[in-house]
């Protein structure tokens, strides 16, 4: 992809009045994918760290406050995560993601204490999602219905079926228990996008937890020639302290997305300590942190399909449709494990597997 011919073909953007500014250009899930030397200069790295990293590495609230300029069509106040440095931002919005615009460094001292944030689709979604919690059982109680009674049916208990009929029972069971699950995991992004509960911090064995979350998982991979490996790094501790409940929904909902995915093939499950060269590069605080990294060599991930796997909202715009789910169940993901103090990221090396990589904090703070 060139950049350079993006940014130059769009009309919502005086370019070369730009590139005396610090410049980024950035996918819809904050990818940078290019950069000016002024922008260098104002994140204080190089453009090769830069082209590695997300823009919420290296501004608060980056995703909310792009949104917000693109709604307004005016520039916002950007903190950097770095340091008490504030910057005017404009975003635009063009089809491959936006371009942002940095100029005027603001000393911290002339930033008031509260500053006011401009009107935007925050409180909308805010709104949208607590709309749809309330709605929860309005949703999920007819399909409840639909699943049990075609069940029913398809046991007998209604009364004897005829080949036909019990061949149309099948059908409405499987649409109907497909829909059950897409609009439990919609609810589950609506409310992690909404408010997540403060976590419940307490010790346990995260080794413990992989295991028993697979044995719980039995029913999506009976029948299929899965093979299982869970292994400890030498070194690395299994006791950690943070959500047990949150950490199980993480293992859980990568081990569906998998599991949900392929039909043989090996996952492994490593526990390891990560490197605090690359705690450093992704702008975690300093602290004691595990690296769970899942990986399968059946399931394999293009470029494109690695560019919208935490973004529901931007695979709708595409041909990935198809993909939207398991979006919407990793969204949910990255959201719990910001709340948790963690990261996640994923690689696909072609011809070998694709890895879930996450990072969890496990000391008390």
């Amino acid at each position: 992809m060139d950049i350079k011919k993006i940014l130059f073909r769009t009309s919502t953007i005086d370019v070369e009045k730009a590139l005396p500014d610090g410049v980024v250009f950035c996918s819809r899930d904050g990818k940078i994918l290019w950069v000016n030397d002024k922008a260098s200069e104002i994140f204080e790295t190089s453009k090769m760290h830069l082209l590695t990293s997300n823009i919420s590495d290296f501004i608060e609230n980056a995703l909310n406050l792009i949104t917000n300029s693109v709604i307004l069509n005016k520039p916002v106040i950007t903190k950097l995560t770095s340091r008490e440095t504030y910057f005017d931002m404009t975003s635009k919005e063009i089809e491959e993601g936006y371009v942002l615009d940095f100029r005027d460094s603001i000393p911290a001292e002339e930033i008031p204490e509260k500053v006011e944030e401009p009107e935007d689709c925050t409180e909308i979604n805010r709104n949208k999602n607590n709309f749809l919690l309330k709605l929860s059982n309005d949703l999920k109680s007819p399909l409840q219905s639909i699943v049990g009674f075609s069940q029913a049916m398809s046991d007998g208990l209604g009364g004897q079926i005829s080949e036909q009929q019990e061949k149309y029972i099948k059908i409405i069971k499987k649409n109907s228990s497909e829909l059950m699950y897409f609009v439990t995991k919609l609810l589950e992004l609506s409310q992690t996008e909404s408010s997540l509960p403060s976590p419940d911090c307490k010790t346990f064995d995260i080794q413990n937890l992989i295991n028993s979350v697979i044995r719980f998982n039995e029913q999506l991979y009976k029948g299929k020639n899965i093979r299982w490996k869970v292994s400890l790094e030498e070194g690395t501790k299994s006791a950690v302290f943070t959500d047990e409940e949150m950490v199980k929904t993480v293992v859980q909902d990568i081990l569906e997305v998998i599991l949900k995915s392929v039909e043989m093939g090996e996952i492994n499950i490593n526990i390891s300590t990560p490197e605090a060269d690359y705690i450093q590069t992704i702008n975690l605080p300093e602290r004691e942190y595990i690296q769970v990294a899942v990986s399968s060599n059946s399931l394999l991930l293009s470029e494109n399909d690695l560019d919208s796997m935490f973004d529901p909202y931007k695979i709708l715009d595409t041909t990935n449709r198809k993909n939207v789910l398991r979006a919407m169940v990793l969204s949910s993901v990255k959201n719990i494990l910001q709340a948790l103090g963690g990261y996640i990221w994923i690689e696909s090396k072609i011809l070998k597997n694709t890895s879930f990589n996450i990072i969890l904090p496990v000391d008390k703070k």
